[in-house]
């Protein structure tokens, strides 16, 4: 640890080597002359059995200023090293606290205040009167949302607020979700006979416009905290005409004769006599796909005057549209219900057996339209 400068000096020695040392008293008699008036007081007889320690003790007494030395510097290189590491840590700590620098963001408006105005900064960039319209709607935007859209770093001296303007357009994309929809084409259903019937009618979709526009304006604004108005745009999605050949599997049913028709690329397959909903829990008009297939369902909720119903192992579900709307199986009403009587809580519902049919022959995603 001290390198080849430093080299204790070797004693002169007579004697003969330390394995060669069994007898330390005939040793000392012949390294130092003894006078006669002194007899033997550091002399150990040579059939005395001696400690293990003696030798090394003879050792270190004779080289002690060396041992010394030497011992000096290992704990003296030793700590050296421990204190370099301490005040090397120790610099590079202070040199990444005070070389630490504020990196601009890519985009969005930027401000930098002081440490000791931030609270009020926020405070009124976070309240100020913000709203948005959208079609004919206009709703306030909450000072939560307003406080999502910016990003706070403190310096030593001052403070950088960035707004976010991807933030923002998150915001304008989420409060616009239910306003659009999306269209609904006419469905044209060409019958043997060759006479054509609209079995269900278009709707135009719609869909929200330009919201990265209209986020890099709000962020240009926001800061200056005098509060804004801002109109969502809303684009209109028109519908198409298509033939029922084009669809591939669909169930078409009218709630007004109570029947139903299940046609594979425009070709009837089979028809069957139904029971829609009641006049006071009727069957959602439109057109809608089947997301959901249960074979076997218990199912509850309530009547329309507010009891609640229960009705167990309902057999064939395919459900619909969310809400608990489905084309399935009926046990409890009499045959003579089907094609005669709606009494369902707004579910369209056949025979168990003709049920199990359409279970096994429209898969999810076939589609269901319902009309008049």
């Amino acid at each position: 640890m001290v390198g080849n400068d430093f080299v204790l000096p070797r004693p002169k020695m007579q004697t003969a080597r330390p394995a060669a040392l069994p007898q330390p008293a005939v040793r000392l008699r012949q390294a130092v002359s003894v006078p006669a008036v002194e007899p033997a007081v550091f002399e150990v007889p040579a059939d005395t059995h001696h400690s293990p320690w003696s030798y090394p003790a003879e050792l270190f007494h004779r080289y002690s200023l060396g041992a010394f030395a030497l011992l000096f510097l290992l704990v003296g290189s030793s700590a050296s090293q421990v204190g370099a590491a301490y005040w090397s840590a120790h610099i590079t700590f202070a040199s990444a606290t005070s070389t630490r620098v504020l990196t601009q963001a890519k985009q969005g408006p930027n401000a930098v205040i002081a440490n000791n105005q931030l609270a009020d900064t926020l405070q009124n960039i976070t309240t100020q009167p913000l709203s948005l319209t959208i079609g004919a709607k206009t709703v306030p935007v909450a000072s939560d949302t307003i406080n999502s859209w910016l990003q706070v770093v403190k310096d030593k001296q001052a403070t950088y607020i960035h707004v976010n303007n991807d933030a923002i357009a998150k915001s304008l994309t989420s409060a616009a979700a239910p306003y659009v929809k999306e269209p609904s084409n006419q469905v044209t259903l060409t019958h043997t006979d060759g006479s054509s019937q609209v079995i269900a009618a278009g709707r135009d979709g719609t869909q929200i416009g330009d919201t990265k526009n209209l986020a890099n304006q709000i962020g240009k604004t926001l800061l200056s905290a005098k509060g804004m108005q801002m109109t969502l745009p809303i684009e209109t999605l028109p519908f198409n005409a298509v033939s029922a050949t084009s669809i591939g599997k669909l169930l078409e049913v009218n709630v007004t004769t109570k029947q139903m028709w299940a046609y594979d690329a425009g070709q009837l397959t089979r028809q069957f006599p139904i029971s829609a909903g009641a006049p006071e829990t009727p069957t959602p008009i439109g057109q809608y796909k089947i997301y959901q297939k249960l074979a076997i369902q218990d199912m509850k909720g309530f009547n329309a005057n507010g009891t609640k119903y229960f009705q167990p192992h309902v057999r064939w579900i395919n459900y619909f549209l969310p809400g608990g709307y489905a084309v399935h199986g009926n046990y409890w009403r009499p045959t003579s219900f089907f094609g005669a009587v709606n009494s369902s809580h707004g579910c369209v519902s056949l025979p168990d057996d003709q049920a199990k049919w359409v279970y096994d022959w429209a898969p999810i995603g076939t589609t269901v339209i319902t009309h008049t």
